[in-house]
């Protein structure tokens, strides 16, 4: 009784802790504002997809490389406004004047250059933004600036430190003149921000993040064992009844978006993209592991109770939806099933990281819904390797699962049994 009221215990301290993470206002932010550019992503990676097929006309693959360039190049730009609108939900703030005043700060802090063209009457100069830091390379001062800018307008009005109009002004007059003292005073500070980081070896903002954090954060995740660990992490808290995903994925972003949309970019460039471990990489082949499930419940175990949850999960596992399973077995304080939950992800990541070192699985850079079935998916981000791969996958997590599975439907046909 007593072991039993520990595992409740940690169970319910570790269930509170990670609640009270997920929920965490900053955390919230960017797991709703990374989740707010996948549509752009989405998009971005199918026109890429295009531009690849060899039996396109040119025209064709011109078109969709204006369509790639126009997002996955400036993802950062999409980034800005996703975690800006974000942000401004959260502290319930108006949006426009909150994307004016950071896409305002962003550009305060992003350097601009003079490009000389020739002219008829000479040498003319021009004001140009370098592209690869509105890309990949800028995600973070974009990530940055959306926070800090969003989180002082907020201040600003939650304290009434703005311009008061009387009451017989229209409400959206009013609103106009409301933004104008915090959209000075944040763009002044970023201003005097960038002047400060320009006396620095740095020089700019952008050069300071990507090479104290952005550098660090990607050798970090570039490692096959950071990746791992996440997702191991993932489904170990599953195991608690604590959505996974929604705490890890603020770490997998901050590790290994940066690098899928290098890859991509290089992609765009005719250049080979080089990143093993990237997002699309493991959001692509983290292995099908819900159809996996739902194929043994169906065909292999033998209790009622089993098989009913397989049928009904069955079609929700091929568009990777596990709920059904993860409470109806239930796979939730399930200590049978801990160790092939907390496993299959990783062995499935291995499998695609080990094809891919060996040159059979493409280096991914495109970006798909996880959503897609598997076999679809893999042929989409990586041929029918990409195909072949997710189908090793799936006969590898049935075999994970299978001594763990009989352990629990025979408990349950056992019970079936006293019942009849």
């Amino acid at each position: 009784m007593a072991a039993s009221n520990d595992k409740k215990s940690i169970s319910q301290r570790l269930t509170m802790g990670m609640g009270k993470f997920a929920s965490a206002r900053y955390v919230k932010v960017i797991s709703a504002g990374m989740m707010g550019i996948m549509p752009i992503s989405l998009a971005g990676s199918l026109f890429m997809i295009i531009t690849t097929l060899d039996f396109m006309p040119q025209p064709v693959k011109d078109f969709c490389t204006l369509g790639s360039t126009v997002t996955l190049n400036l993802i950062t730009i999409y980034t800005l406004i996703s975690l800006t609108v974000a942000m401004a939900n959260e502290c319930k703030q108006e949006i426009l004047p909150s994307i004016s005043i950071s896409f305002a700060c962003f550009l305060a802090v992003t350097p601009i250059e003079k490009m000389f063209t020739e002219a008829v009457e000479g040498a003319k100069a021009a004001n140009v933004i370098n592209i690869s830091y509105l890309g990949s390379r800028g995600m973070f001062v974009g990530i940055i600036v959306a926070l800090v800018a969003t989180r002082i307008y907020a201040y600003f009005i939650d304290n009434n430190i703005y311009i008061h109009m009387p009451a017989a002004v229209p409400k959206g007059v009013s609103k106009i003149f409301q933004a104008i003292v915090p959209a000075f005073c944040i763009l002044f500070f970023f201003l005097i921000v960038d002047r400060i980081i320009k006396i620095t070896p740095f020089e700019n903002m952008h050069d300071l993040i990507y090479k104290i954090l952005q550098i660090p954060l990607q050798n970090l995740g570039g490692s096959i064992v950071s990746a791992c660990i996440l997702y191991a992490v993932s489904e170990f808290l599953w195991f608690f009844g604590i959505h996974g995903s929604n705490v890890s994925n603020v770490f997998l972003n901050a590790l290994f978006a940066t690098q899928a949309y290098e890859n991509a970019e290089a992609v765009l460039a005719g250049e080979m993209p080089r990143h093993v471990i990237n997002m699309f990489f493991l959001e692509s082949f983290k292995g099908p592991r819900a159809l996996a499930i739902a194929i043994l419940l169906v065909w292999y175990c033998r209790s009622q109770h089993m098989k009913s949850i397989g049928k009904v999960a069955i079609i929700p596992s091929v568009f990777g939806i596990t709920e059904p399973m993860k409470f109806g077995i239930p796979m939730v304080l399930n200590v049978w099933l801990i160790i092939p939950m907390t496993l299959a992800p990783v062995i499935s990541i291995l499998i695609a990281y080990a094809a891919t070192l060996v040159g059979f699985l493409p280096i991914v850079s495109a970006n798909v819904s996880r959503q897609l079935p598997p076999l679809l998916q893999g042929f989409l981000v990586a041929g029918w390797q990409g195909a072949l791969i997710q189908l090793i996958q799936l006969f590898a997590i049935i075999a994970l699962y299978i001594p763990f599975i009989y352990r629990v439907d025979k408990e349950a046909k056992d019970k079936e049994n006293v019942v009849q």
